[in-house]
């Protein structure tokens, strides 16, 4: 049996839907993914594979607002022109459902869009005391300039990688300019260490200051 007409239009709004949730996740993956997968304590290289992902967030979140549109559209237009008399889109409780449905699945994603952001102003420039108030004999500060980090959503992932090193007293992470300023303690870890925190993040990086090595 063939579809009627008003069911295909139904079916049409709910694919702009699945398809807007399905941008939305892909535009906040190249900032979210790195910051769960690290949560989760999965770490590689690779990982850098999905901040790559950032240059292509503008498109995605096009396609996400334009699929947004398109089912707004199919749910608002006159009832007459999408549904036939009598038929199932035709029923106030469906048409009421679907509005419910779209609003819902809006605020889902104007969310995942704009987390990434949230996230990063949040945590932008803020510095981090790692250790606490612990006491240490002697302290050293290096800056590392921090690879892939193209979005505010980037700036918790390097603090995060760099939090779970031995031996890092305070922190510093900042998307403009991308470096983390690092106080530490250099009878426990070494920059060698750090750099391997960061870029199993998928967030690689050098030292800014390889001569200038700051004794506190």
């Amino acid at each position: 049996m063939k579809a009627s007409p008003s069911l295909k239009e139904e079916n049409k709004g709910r694919l702009g839907l699945i398809g807007a949730i399905a941008a939305a996740v892909a535009a906040s993956l190249c900032c979210l993914g790195p910051l769960i997968l690290l949560a989760l304590g999965v770490s590689g290289a690779w990982i850098g594979n999905l901040a790559a992902m950032e240059k292509y967030r503008p498109i995605f979140i096009s396609v996400t607002l334009g699929l947004l549109g398109f089912a707004f559209y199919r749910v608002y237009r006159k009832s007459g022109e999408a549904c036939e008399p009598g038929s199932h889109c035709a029923s106030p409780k469906a048409g009421r459902f679907n509005e419910i449905a779209l609003w819902i699945v809006t605020v889902l994603v104007l969310g995942l869009l704009a987390t990434p952001y949230a996230v990063g102003y949040l945590s932008s420039g803020s510095r981090a005391a790692v250790q606490g108030s612990q006491i240490v004999a002697e302290t050293r500060q290096v800056t590392l300039a921090v690879q892939n980090m193209t979005c505010a959503g980037c700036v918790p992932t390097v603090t995060s990688s760099l939090k779970g090193v031995e031996g890092i007293l305070e922190l510093r992470v900042t998307l403009e300019p991308p470096e983390a300023i690092i106080v530490y303690d250099p009878d426990k870890v070494d920059v060698e260490k750090m750099i391997i925190a960061t870029s199993n993040a998928g967030y690689p990086s050098t030292m800014s200051n390889p001569k200038g090595i700051r004794d506190e």
